[in-house]
């Protein structure tokens, strides 16, 4: 007969201790993986939008939608460049009420967005104006059409951006001085910091902060941007100029600043 030899406890260390170092190594690795996946979601996301949104362009005289305006046939339902580009992207469409279009989920929703979020992508503020300017009511803001632009693959027209928790949702991109230097007036404006735990963290900003407008770089300090173009790459952070991607020249909303002077020699964009 033969008899059964258990483990003893020094054998069932080692093989836990095995076991444990496996962990440690393979579990980082899942992580990653996992990370690059939402990378490459997002970018596929913003891609698609982009596409969207330039055959939109295609269909109406070349001009970008507004970044949001009222539903002609209900004014207290509000549309945005969501809804105006959803038709040709065919993703996430749900509705307010019967007749009213809202877009939310599917590839609308960025994989890193904060959770509960309503929309975790912003499109360029200068490139899609609301109707009218918070800072000036009543005054109409016009339509953009990408062919003003000098260098459209270089402008970013949608990202990822933070979240407002007073709406649970981001909005338009800021794009506006206020925006860049709120905390930080250094120059030349580069995209880095406007408080490094906010601006990188995959969480919500604290309410009337204006750091929620901005880019979020929440893949290992790099963000997915779509260009006008319609192409999107990933940018690592800091890399965003915001004289050669971000400012478009006659292109701020109404109330925005006119900040060609920054382009007189001498200045922070002279040159660029």
């Amino acid at each position: 007969m033969q008899n059964c030899r258990a483990f003893t406890l020094i054998e069932l260390l080692v093989v836990i201790a095995i076991i444990a170092i496996l962990a440690a190594i393979l579990f980082p690795v899942f992580a990653q993986a996992k990370a690059a996946a939402k990378k490459t979601t997002d970018a596929s996301n913003l891609k698609q939008i982009a596409l969207g949104i330039l055959m939109y362009n295609g269909d109406n005289d070349d001009l970008f939608p507004r970044g949001n305006y009222p539903n002609p046939q209900d004014p207290s339902y509000w549309y945005s460049w969501r809804e105006a580009s959803s038709p040709y992207i065919k993703s996430g469409q749900q509705e307010y009420a019967p007749g009213i279009p809202l877009v939310k989920g599917s590839l609308w929703a960025s994989p890193s967005e904060p959770s509960g979020a309503l929309y975790g992508y912003g499109a360029h503020d200068g490139l899609m104006p609301g109707e009218e300017h918070w800072m000036a009511p009543g005054v109409k803001t016009a339509s953009h059409s990408p062919t003003q632009l000098e260098r459209g693959a270089e402008t970013l027209m949608i990202s990822t951006i933070g979240i407002n928790p007073a709406w649970n949702s981001g909005s338009s991109l800021g794009v506006e001085t206020l925006h860049w230097t709120y905390n930080d007036w250094s120059w030349p404006i580069q995209w880095l910091s406007d408080g490094a735990a906010r601006y990188e963290g995959d969480n919500r900003d604290t309410d009337g902060k204006i750091g929620w407008k901005l880019v979020r770089y929440r893949y290992t300090d790099s963000a997915n941007v779509a260009w006008v173009d319609g192409h999107a790459k990933a940018v690592k952070k800091g890399a965003l100029d915001w004289c050669k991607n971000l400012y478009t020249s006659g292109f701020s909303s109404v109330g925005g600043a006119n900040d060609d002077w920054l382009w007189s020699q001498g200045n922070a964009c002279y040159g660029k």
